[in-house]
Parts: C-alpha cells; sequence; structure tokens
C-alpha cells in the first residue's frame, strides 16, 4: 500500500542523509578494496567519511552567516583523505602528485557550492587558481577521473551560467568575506532527493524552504512510497533530528578577518576592517 510523509531536514541533517546513501552506492563500494577514492574535503563529504569510519574531515572554506571565510587556525585533520584499500592518508601536502596518479578506475568525491536545475555544480574557491585542490582537480580530470558529487538540495541556485558571468575574485570591489570565484564540477549530483531513493526507493519532493529560528535554512520534503519504505525513511528522518556540523572541531573556529590563512584572499571587507585598527 502506498503511502505519503511530510519531513522536514535542516542542511545538516541533509547531509547526513546523503552520506548515509553515498556509502551505499556501487561507485564508492566498488573501489573501496580494490582501488582509489580521494574525499576532498567539505561538510557532506566529512559527513561520509565519517560513514566510512575514518573520522571527521578538517574545512577550510565555509559560508557562513557573515560571508565567505576561512578558517582561522590548520588543524591536524585532513582535508583531503586518499582512502587505499579502505584506509585513510592525509594528502594534503601531496594533493597534486596523488591526483597525478589516480586513473579511470578511480574515484573523487566533493562537495559543491552551487547546483543548478540542469544539473551542473560549482566549487568557490578564494585562492588564486583554486589553490592547491583547484590544481589538482583539474589535473584528475585531465586523467579521466570519474567524480561523484555530494550536495544538498539548498545549494540549488536558478542558474549557474548566470552566477559564473558574475561571479570571480578580481571583478568585486567588495566582498563580506572573500571574494569568490566558481569553478565546474562535473558528475553525477547526489542531493537529499536522490538519497531518499537510494536508501529507501521512495521519491521525494521538495514543497517548502527557510524556515523560522532554529529552521532557518531547512527544506520540507514530501515522501511517497510503498508503506515499509516509507516507514524506514521516517524512522531514519528522525533519528537525524538534531544531527550538527561534521567537521574537526578545530576548524569549526572562523577567521575574524586578517588572520594569515586569509591573506590570499581579495575583497574582504572584515579584512580591511582589521587593518585599519593597526
Amino acid at each position: 500500500m502506498a503511502k505519503k510523509v511530510q519531513v522536514t531536514l535542516t542542511g545538516n541533517e541533509g547531509k547526513r542523509l546523503i552520506a548515509k546513501a553515498a556509502v551505499r552506492m556501487p561507485e564508492i563500494q566498488g573501489r573501496l578494496e580494490k582501488h582509489k577514492i580521494l574525499l576532498c574535503g567539505g561538510t557532506t563529504v566529512s559527513a561520509l567519511s565519517e560513514e566510512l569510519g575514518l573520522g571527521p574531515l578538517r574545512i577550510s572554506g565555509r559560508i557562513d552567516a557573515s560571508g565567505a571565510r576561512t578558517a582561522l587556525k590548520k588543524a591536524k585533520a585532513p582535508h583531503n583523505l586518499l582512502v587505499d584499500q579502505g584506509k585513510g592518508q592525509n594528502v594534503d601536502s601531496s594533493i597534486q602528485k596523488v591526483a597525478e596518479t589516480l586513473n579511470d578506475k578511480d574515484l573523487v568525491i566533493v562537495g559543491a557550492n552551487a547546483i543548478d536545475p540542469m544539473g551542473r555544480a560549482a566549487l568557490a574557491f578564494a585562492a588564486l587558481g583554486g589553490g592547491s585542490r583547484g590544481y589538482a582537480l583539474h589535473s584528475a580530470y585531465m586523467q579521466g577521473v570519474p567524480m561523484l558529487i555530494l550536495a544538498g538540495i539548498n545549494k540549488l541556485i536558478p542558474d549557474l551560467g548566470a552566477a559564473q558571468a558574475h561571479s570571480g575574485r578580481a571583478g568585486i570591489d567588495l566582498s563580506m568575506g572573500a571574494a569568490i570565484g566558481l569553478y565546474n564540477i562535473y558528475g553525477p549530483v547526489i542531493t537529499e532527493l536522490k538519497a531518499f531513493e537510494i536508501l529507501f526507493g521512495v521519491e521525494a519532493v521538495v514543497i517548502a524552504g527557510s524556515g523560522f529560528g532554529t529552521g532557518d535554512g531547512t527544506r520540507t520534503f514530501v515522501l511517497h512510497g510503498e508503506e515499509a519504505a516509507i516507514q524506514q525513511a521516517w524512522d531514519l528522518c528522525l533519528g537525524l533530528k538534531g544531527a550538527g556540523v561534521s567537521a574537526c572541531e578545530d576548524s569549526l573556529f572562523t577567521c575574524v578577518g586578517g588572520c594569515r590563512h586569509c591573506q590570499r584572499h581579495v575583497g574582504c571587507y572584515y579584512k580591511e576592517l582589521a587593518q585599519g585598527e593597526d
């Protein structure tokens, strides 16, 4: 018998849902023992790292209520983790060399800062060239390494093409946080909608967004499917309530402007403010 329920998930709860679905995908399970998987750290990929039993990742760039920011200090946890025969290795200092060794049997898993209705996705970079990760991802593309993109539906923007036409580090006069450019990434995009399908075989439709208070940034879904599957989805959603951000705790502290890690960023109002106070 078919059943329909309505569930609401915060951004962090949605990321945990996506991670739980991704870890079951044959694209990942089929590579864990025989091939390499490069996890490029963001909060959703960090949640996947936890699901794999490898612990949370270090988070560098982030967009919070104050704008596009970076971590106050560099924590010891890996930002980029190579999973080779089920074991994780911190490759932050060698990500370019690692990317050059990957092949079409391996996999890169990354988050996204923007996705659009046409299935396009992009990462936001505040450093020139996207820093070491930007160059490494480009190298991985040249090697033909497939990519899996984990991104919550709250990353949805109307048109990535228009976004790219108006973004960019050099063209911004002043920014709340670092001015960012967008870097195209290619591969299947796994949102909460796909996650519900993978985990339970149910259809999910977004019917509302945003919220109030602690519900700010939530998405509300209607789930439709067979009764047993819907019950399982409902139970998991209840179990996800209250889930926090996945990240190495030391990397959660955000630069307030002018720290040594944001010196390569441009346009930042907070950096200019801090320098004016010296």
